[in-house]
């Protein structure tokens, strides 16, 4: 037990962060990340790592639309097993110095677009179906078997997580990914790191 752990907290801070690097002159990087919450909760996990792969495929198709370059961005859902009420859901994009705010209002139009609407059943599929596809080949290999047994006495509720994860992943429907993207993905709330050159100011 862990009774006397600190707890681990998000920053309330969220003004910009800028940071340099000492790479290629051209290359920027753009990374916005929110807190979320800790992975107790299996429906909330499994409906955050969809959203991860929605807003992954949205952000592509979206900057490569504004853009009209092939971009992968990224898209991350973290919920901590150890720190009660922690985790983190983050979106990136490496693009060029010049297109940061062209990325930027991309960004911005992707949120928009995740919150205030349902995403359509071949976004769903798409993202969804690469999920299933793991759960049903996972426990092919030994690394997965032994995840689960190594701690079948200790954590036993993971097992019986494993056996309904893909009941329900597939329960899952465009307006529980629309609710999440509302509670967690306020753009407002988001903490913006900037990765920019050494030298070069941040572009207007």
């Amino acid at each position: 037990t862990y009774e006397e752990q600190p707890r681990r907290s998000f920053t309330d801070e969220r003004k910009q962060r800028l940071i340099r690097h000492t790479g290629p002159d051209d290359q920027a990087l753009l990374r916005l990340v929110w807190p979320t919450r800790d992975d107790t909760d299996p429906v909330a996990t499994l409906t955050l790592e969809l959203l991860e792969r929605v807003a992954r495929i949205a952000m592509t198709e979206t900057l490569r639309e504004s853009l009209g370059k092939a971009y992968s961005p990224g898209a991350s859902s973290r919920l901590s097993r150890h720190w009660p009420g922690y985790g983190t859901f983050s979106l990136t994009a490496s693009v060029a110095v010049a297109e940061v705010p062209a990325a930027t209002a991309a960004i911005s139009s992707t949120l928009t677009a995740l919150q205030t609407a349902p995403i359509d059943s071949d976004m769903l599929q798409r993202a969804r179906q690469p999920m299933v596809e793991q759960l049903q080949n996972a426990l092919k290999s030994n690394p997965r078997w032994l995840s689960l047994v190594d701690r079948a006495q200790s954590e036993s509720a993971r097992i019986a997580r494993f056996i309904k994860a893909r009941d329900r992943l597939l329960a899952l429907a465009p307006a529980d990914l629309q609710a999440a993207a509302k509670t967690y993905l306020d753009p407002h709330e988001a903490l913006e790191i900037l990765v920019l050159p050494e030298g070069i100011d941040p572009p207007a």
